[in-house]
């Protein structure tokens, strides 16, 4: 039986990682984080779960790698994030787009097979959500014959997530702070991969497109659409109220360091850049960005700050 599988792509500071805990609050959901960094800093870097637990000593990801593969120790994580690499990085799209993925080996499919119907069946849950993000890598996973892979497409205004990518955060799993990115590169970013997102994961039963803005205005709308696009069919909401969910934590791997906070939330907008976020910052982002703008509705005016 095929394990089922909502993939979360898009670029990051758009609200995945939220997106991802609210949907893992559903019955018979079970979000894992971004399971294409399970290898780096799981196996090899042993950082923290979402459970607070190094990853080699949390329990559930033990059984889970015990099921697919005997155990970590018996897992050659180097060469799978090398074969990982070299299948996904961002100048591989165009020969994927050519070869559709005819390259991908089956070593490395099975591998994926092994760990994501590992954890659907630890977790005891229908659907897996993965916010791993990356378009290219959204693309192999759809490939893994035994998985029913959907995609949502969550993409969020280049300005906000610019602001979030120049804005320091600590990395409650590692040293130091989270990556920063200039607004060149983020916005760079933002538009090769929302570009290809569409590119890589057409099928047209299976990918739905989502604004981050959207998702903030009628949380509990979206993600009952989200719900039902992916298939799900279990009973009661996320939510204890209109747009407030009540989060716990849990076993995710990597993703933002929310992924770390349990309590009640209230869903609501982050629009700190359109005040704080320099003018010329602004310009620059919208300049690199207009192409895509108006295919996601997002205007090239932004308020003064």
């Amino acid at each position: 039986m095929s394990a089922q599988v909502l993939y979360l792509a898009g670029t990051g500071r758009s609200g995945s990682t939220l997106l991802a805990r609210i949907l893992d609050r559903a019955e018979g959901v079970f979000a894992a984080g971004e399971l294409r960094y399970v290898w780096q800093r799981g196996i090899l870097e042993d950082r923290r779960c979402g459970c607070g637990e190094p990853f080699s000593r949390c329990p559930f990801w033990t059984e889970v790698m015990d099921r697919a593969f005997g155990g970590s120790d018996d897992v050659d994580a180097r060469q799978i994030i090398d074969d990982q690499r070299a299948l996904t990085r961002l100048r591989q799209v165009p020969r994927i787009l050519t070869t559709g993925g005819r390259a991908v080996s089956a070593g490395y499919l099975r591998t994926l097979s092994a760990l994501y119907r590992a954890v659907a069946q630890v977790s005891g849950c229908e659907l897996v959500v993965d916010s791993s993000k990356l378009p290219s890598y959204g693309f192999v996973l759809g490939q893994v014959p035994d998985l029913d892979v959907r995609f949502v497409h969550l993409v969020r205004d280049p300005r906000g997530a610019a602001y979030s990518w120049s804005r320091a955060k600590a990395q409650p799993d590692g040293d130091g702070d989270m990556q920063r990115m200039s607004a060149l590169k983020a916005s760079s970013l933002w538009l090769a991969w929302n570009a290809s997102a569409p590119a890589l994961l057409r099928d047209p039963d299976g990918y739905c497109l989502i604004r981050y803005e959207d998702l903030v205005a009628r949380p509990r709308e979206v993600v009952e659409r989200i719900l039902a696009f992916a298939g799900h069919t279990g009973n009661g909401s996320p939510f204890v109220g209109e747009r407030t969910v009540a989060l716990e934590r849990s076993h995710t791997v990597a993703g933002n360091p929310n992924r770390l906070l349990a309590g009640r939330v209230e869903v609501r907008e982050d629009q700190a850049w359109t005040t704080a976020m320099a003018r010329s910052q602004r310009a620059l982002v919208t300049a690199v960005t207009t192409p895509l703008l108006g295919r996601f509705d997002y205007s090239i005016e932004t308020p003064s700050p």
